[in-house]
């Protein structure tokens, strides 16, 4: 249920770019099937949701360091 309140969040940032094939469009895509799919834990999720937020105008910075960030947690 996280996951798709999560990705909810993210749906209105995909609105106003329906129609533009940008590469933050392409990421936030990446980034609400991400946060839609079961999987995810819960700290990953408000961890990337949180980035989202962080980054409203690039959402590619948002994903780039949540991959550093799981990246990083694995190699420890």
């Amino acid at each position: 249920m996280a996951e798709i309140m999560a990705a909810g969040a993210i749906d209105h940032r995909l609105e106003h770019l329906r129609g533009e094939e940008t590469l933050a469009l392409q990421v936030l895509g990446v980034i609400h099937e991400a946060l839609a799919r079961p999987g995810l834990s819960d700290e990953a999720t408000e961890g990337l949701r949180r980035l989202v937020e962080a980054h409203p105008d690039h959402p590619e910075k948002a994903l780039l360091e949540h991959l550093r960030c799981i990246r990083g947690s694995r190699a420890a």
